[in-house]
């Protein structure tokens, strides 16, 4: 795509003549890469560049270029190529994906940590950096720490390059439509093509896979294709009704488990009230349970009750309110804004422990059960919000 300048008073247009990298000395790590990591946004708003040069893994020499999260919490890997790639660059980024995949969320704090250590030492040869985890918190809207909030079993991809070959761009549109939209993830292709303009180097970016206009309708495609959404913290298993949800109320800390015998009270009652069908979502490792209050002969949910213990932290009881798209928009889910207050999770999710006193729980609940008896005299296409 060329760039053109006005001339004149708005008389006519000349072009700004196409250059290289190569030509105007400009250096892939060195240069290119030091400013996309001072200027994310070049490649995509809201980017959180946590590590550059990642390379913490065993048995192999090879780093990323920028290790980065994106405004919804995903894991970004960044390639960046200064002239015309078709040299493995899109394998080379899955290899990287695959060796970043599932990381914990402290593991991203202490690699984003070093890196604002050592970017500080860069800087001034102190080691007064900034906290990664507040920062992380406040790139992602979350008061607490939260697995939930990230996603890196399939982290996204960014290629940037001059240009890409033919054979790299029909490589990654069959990645992203037979392999990745399902997932909800894309390999994103970003072009810097610089110009000469004088003594002035101008650089533009441009989306080349996926197609803004067609990212978006890719996007929902795939969310109403796949059935379930994949779990951060490691594999699910599924059951029916609350009887695995009990029997975690047991292994909990004393202290939580009052909250978590009212939440299954109520959920049974609800249930016995023919106002949800009831199943039971937990991690592998038993420190995430998930009691799904399910619209009766639906698949989705707009309520779910949980049992947590991640990364050593107990949290114990909590109700999260998952959101719904505008043709599951409900009256009733107002009333459940104005009692629980605004968003703070990723999305729209909202997270609230029974141990905040300024609550009002009963009224909550009353507001659930009328949320729930307004989705069943909806007619809609079944969805599914489970993860």
């Amino acid at each position: 795509m060329a760039i053109y300048k006005m001339v004149g008073k708005k008389e006519k247009l000349v072009q700004v003549a196409p250059t290289s990298f190569g030509q105007e000395g400009v250096l892939e790590r060195a240069d290119l890469q030091r400013m996309v990591r001072d200027l994310p946004d070049v490649l995509e708003a809201r980017l959180l560049i946590i590590s550059e040069e990642f390379g913490n893994w065993q048995d192999s020499n090879r780093r990323i270029d920028l290790l980065a999260l994106d405004a919804e919490g995903r894991l970004v890997v960044v390639e960046l190529k200064r002239g015309d790639t078709g040299a493995y660059m899109d394998l080379q980024a899955i290899r990287y994906a695959a060796m970043v995949a599932n990381m914990t969320f402290q593991q991203i704090v202490d690699t984003y940590q070093d890196y604002l250590d050592k970017r500080v030492n860069e800087a001034s040869g102190t080691d007064e950096a900034d906290d990664a985890e507040i920062r992380i918190r406040e790139h992602l809207g979350m008061q607490e720490p939260d697995n939930h909030a990230l996603h890196t079993e399939v982290p996204r991809i960014i290629l940037a390059a001059e240009d890409f070959s033919k054979e790299l761009t029909t490589c990654v549109m069959w990645l992203n439509d037979s392999w990745l939209r399902n997932a909800g993830h894309e390999i994103k292709c970003v072009r810097l093509q610089p110009h000469r303009n004088g003594d002035d180097i101008l650089v533009e970016s441009s989306v080349v896979i996926p197609l803004p206009e067609a990212s978006d309708y890719q996007t929902q495609l795939g969310k109403r294709e796949r059935e379930t959404r994949s779990e951060p913290s490691g594999k699910t298993t599924t059951d029916q009704g609350a009887a695995v949800f009990k029997q975690s109320i047991e292994r909990a800390p004393e202290k939580f488990q009052p909250g978590l015998q009212w939440l299954y009270d109520e959920a049974i009652a609800m249930e016995q009230d023919k106002i949800v069908e009831l199943s039971t979502y937990s991690n592998r490792r038993g420190d995430y349970v998930r009691l799904n209050l399910l619209v009766p002969g639906k698949q989705w949910f707009l309520v779910s009750f949980n049992n947590l213990l991640w990364n050593g932290k107990e949290r114990g009881g909590e109700i999260s309110f998952w959101p719904v798209e505008d043709d599951l928009a409900l009256d009733s889910t107002s009333k459940i804004d104005e009692l629980i207050g605004e968003t703070t999770s990723r999305s729209g999710l909202r997270h609230r422990r029974l141990s905040g006193k300024k609550y009002d729980w009963e009224a909550i609940m009353a507001a659930i059960r009328d949320a729930y008896r307004e989705a069943e005299l909806l007619t809609v296409a079944t969805k599914s919000y489970e993860d």
